[in-house]
């Protein structure tokens, strides 16, 4: 049986309370016989707190992690490129610097890549539930936006690699343009056009600390939207997003919310109601914005998510 290798790629920007944790988290996932672990490239771009530091000393106790630094930061697309230039693996897989995935969750999202498919995306959940009110919009509207790709996925239509973990087969692209804001829309999207399908692992869960204010918030939010409207205007189509279907296809982004809010308590419904307005401001925003894209490029880090 053929042995894949996996490369792992990070991109991180001033990550210094988590990458140690996402390293060794990594590094302790079990993977399946068919797949062997490569290494593990971690791009630093521009960081100026103590990132680089923590890599390089278990780059030093660990041959499969590698170091790339940037002098300046210079966007997540360009990061990313370096990582597709310097990956030896057959699989490539992206994790954010700020999350932490389930034990297992790796095998399961490296499993799931079978000859047909050209990428995987793992199953994103806000650790922050619902303690406060915003823990509670984070955790319901990631819900939703899981819900949908879970159907799309079924569908066979996902055009979409979800973010902050996904895994790519090595060579199908080699390059993202250097100006595109949500560079996992722009991959799904390529893999779609050449040919390739798309699945959602709902049982490849990965963890991150949603925004804890509204204007954080709003402020994630309202790139992404902008993210997705270059994608539209870049690729000629939108992306299989509910932020993206909310204009284009309003009637299934309400059958989506719709089935999402059934599963919560009446009591749950201001909150709910609070997420769903906060989310349209964002939509507001973005397509007021949209002419200032190049602004989101490096975005300003919001740092109540950093700590996972």
């Amino acid at each position: 049986m053929q042995c894949l290798k996996v490369s792992i790629g990070i991109c991180a920007y001033n990550e210094e309370n988590n990458i140690d944790n996402l390293l060794k988290n990594l590094l302790d996932q079990a993977l399946p016989s068919s797949f062997r672990l490569r290494e593990i490239i971690v791009i630093s771009s521009g960081s100026t707190d103590e990132t680089n530091k923590i890599v390089s000393k278990m780059e030093a106790e660990d041959q499969r992690i590698e170091l790339i630094t940037e002098k300046e930061r210079t966007g997540k697309a360009q990061a990313l490129n370096i990582f597709l230039e310097k990956a030896k693996g057959d699989i490539l897989v992206v994790v954010s610097a700020d999350t932490k995935p389930l034990q297992g969750s790796l095998a399961r999202l490296l499993e799931s890549m079978k000859p047909n498919l050209g990428g995987a995306c793992a199953n994103t959940l806000p650790l922050n539930k619902n303690q406060t009110i915003m823990e509670f919009c984070n955790y319901f509207l990631w819900k939703v936006h899981n819900r949908v790709l879970f159907v799309e996925s079924a569908r066979g239509n996902l055009t979409h690699l979800g973010g902050d973990m996904w895994a790519v087969r090595k060579g199908i692209v080699d390059c993202i343009p250097k100006d595109v804001i949500n560079d996992d829309a722009y991959l799904g999207m390529t893999l779609r056009k050449r040919g390739w399908q798309i699945t959602f692992v709902p049982n490849s869960e990965v963890f991150i600390r949603g925004p804890a204010t509204p204007l954080e918030f709003i402020h994630q939010r309202e790139r992404i939207v902008i993210g997705h409207k270059q994608m539209e205007q870049m690729m000629g189509v939108g992306s299989s997003t509910i932020g993206a279907f909310v204009l284009r296809q309003p009637i299934f982004s309400l059958k989506m919310l719709a089935e999402e809010i059934k599963t919560n308590r009446i009591l749950d419904y201001p909150k709910i109601f609070i997420g769903v307005f906060l989310e349209m401001v964002a939509q507001t925003l973005g397509r007021i914005n949209f002419r200032r894209r190049s602004t989101y490029l490096k975005w300003k880090q919001i740092r109540s998510t950093k700590n996972v």
